[in-house]
């Protein structure tokens, strides 16, 4: 079963932590995972704040590569939006170690396309 998770809330709250948990759990019986930050889920591509429980989502978003996650997307209309797709472009450029070099920045009608492929959708 293909799933793509949508990741809509910033890094500070709770569904922020709970779909990255319900993605790696996921990821351990080898479905084939996508990712989509949509909205104010962009910043948790770059928001390192840490929440009440003590997670970190930005790293432990930069660890799902590690459990063969390989397709993240991000919308461009959101990182517009919210000013960041300036600063997502530099970041990538100015670090090929990133988390962020494993993003594409898609626009808004390419992610509702590529979400026609996936058996189920998750959101936060």
């Amino acid at each position: 079963m293909k799933s793509v998770f949508y990741c809509l809330s910033g890094p500070a709250g709770q569904a922020a932590n709970e779909i990255v948990d319900v993605i790696a759990v996921s990821a351990v019986f080898d479905q084939p995972i996508a990712v989509a930050f949509i909205g104010d889920g962009v910043w948790q591509l770059f928001d390192q704040t840490i929440t009440e429980d003590g997670k970190n989502t930005t790293k432990f978003l930069s660890a799902l590569p590690s459990f063969d996650v390989s397709e993240f997307m991000v919308e461009k209309e959101s990182l517009n939006s919210q000013y960041l797709l300036g600063r997502f472009d530099e970041l990538r450029a100015n670090d090929e170690t990133s988390f962020l070099t494993y993003v594409e920045v898609k626009d808004r009608d390419t992610i509702l396309t590529r979400m026609r492929d996936f058996d189920m959708v998750v959101t936060d």
